[in-house]
């Protein structure tokens, strides 16, 4: 650091300035940033664990959409367990009055920016994965690959990375910040053209099978991408709404032109950032509320340990308890086409009585009065007893 003879210190993060002044004015936005990110660290590491685990856990959910959604809930994840954490630590220095650190600075600054552009770039494969999936619905899967899908997102990882890099490389800020607003100017783009695409799509779909007497064969497969498209919509609209402070404040950071930051573009950073880490733990909420496969998965993987009982006659359907009930489930219904349900016959309630059976059968009946039949529970049943008699010399 180097000393000025005003008594303000300019780092050598070459943006920010701190003096005892600075910290004064900045005290009440620092306690407000920690207690904020103390809550939603806690919730978005809370929260995207359970999805991510679910995902990897769940042979069904291994298919190119929900990998796309496990890098996308992995960034909200590091953001909870890593970068709020760090912000915590930062601003906690500024307040003790300790001596400003930056290199906890730049670290936490860098992190924020390669997760917010790994987020923006996995939110654009996710719209360009909804659009194929209904453009191309019938090549569908061999267009999109669980191969190609894991190298993309491969790919974001590292081109992300080394653009970031550049930052503390010894890239200007002001350049940098105006680069990163022409990422975020071309990936809005991208999303609305995307996702007017598949509006389009959906709206000719729908036309064709309104046109028609009978349902048309697509339908439950069109209104499966839909419902995913409108879902992979609200989390998109989502992430724009929690990033527009921080995309305005680098709008206003180069308008102001000034080489370091002052005491209101420093609150605005704050303020801006913070809210954008928030977003970090309303993109799960959005997964629980609106995609019911996912629930599901996830009350499979966290629920009862329990083993399901299943009783003899009975046939394994999905949700019945178990992943490795509903996949042998999924499995029997590929190989025969269907299957159909039936339900365990309780002897104490059929509605033929066993006098009526054995005459079916034809056996012999002996005629007794009759008696009053009390309702067991299931485990108390005793088994089936006929009570077979063997015919006398008379009676042949």
């Amino acid at each position: 650091m180097t000393e000025v003879n005003t008594g303000m210190t300019i780092t050598n993060c070459s943006f920010m300035v701190d003096s005892v002044d600075r910290r004064k004015h900045l005290a009440s936005t620092n306690i407000a940033v920690i207690v904020l990110n103390s809550i939603f660290s806690l919730t978005a590491t809370i929260q995207n664990l359970p999805v991510i685990y679910a995902i990897v856990r769940t042979p069904s959910l291994h298919n190119p959409p929900y990998i796309l959604l496990c890098s996308l809930a992995s960034t909200d994840l590091l953001v909870g367990f890593i970068i709020q954490p760090l912000y915590i630590a930062h601003n906690f220095i500024l307040l003790s009055g300790q001596q400003f650190n930056c290199s906890l600075w730049m670290t936490k600054e860098t992190l924020l920016l390669l997760f917010m552009f790994v987020s923006i770039s996995t939110l654009v494969m996710i719209s360009t994965e909804r659009w194929l999936a209904l453009h191309f619905h019938l090549r569908y899967r061999e267009i999109v690959t669980m191969s190609r899908t894991l190298k993309s997102v491969g790919s974001t990882w590292f081109f992300c990375t080394v653009s970031v890099i550049a930052w503390p490389a010894g890239l200007p800020t002001y350049y940098f910040t105006a680069i990163g607003i022409v990422v975020i100017t071309i990936a809005a783009i991208l999303l609305l053209f995307m996702y007017i695409k598949i509006f389009l799509v959906l709206r000719r779909h729908q036309a064709l099978i309104d046109n028609q007497t009978k349902l048309h064969p697509q339908s439950v497969s069109i209104r499966k991408h839909r419902k995913s498209s409108a879902t992979m919509l609200y989390v998109v609209v989502l992430f724009f709404i929690f990033y527009a402070p921080t995309f305005y404040a680098m709008i206003h950071y180069l308008h102001s032109k000034e080489k370091t930051a002052s005491v209101e573009q420093t609150i605005l950073w704050e303020v801006a950032k913070t809210v954008a880490l928030i977003n970090a733990s309303a993109n799960p909420v959005m997964y629980y509320w609106k995609m019911r496969e996912l629930r599901r998965a996830v009350r499979n993987v966290f629920g009862s340990t329990s083993a399901t009982r299943v009783h003899v006659g009975d046939v394994i359907t999905p949700g019945s308890g178990s992943m490795e009930n509903e996949f042998r489930s999924r499995t029997e219904h590929q190989r025969q086409g269907s299957f159909s349900v039936r339900p365990r016959v309780s002897w104490s309630n059929t509605a033929l009585s066993k006098p009526d059976l054995r005459e079916d059968q034809g056996c012999s009946v002996t005629k007794s009065p009759e008696k009053k039949v009390f309702l067991l529970p299931r485990y108390l049943e005793p088994g089936p007893s006929f009570g077979w008699q063997v015919p006398s010399s008379s009676d042949k």
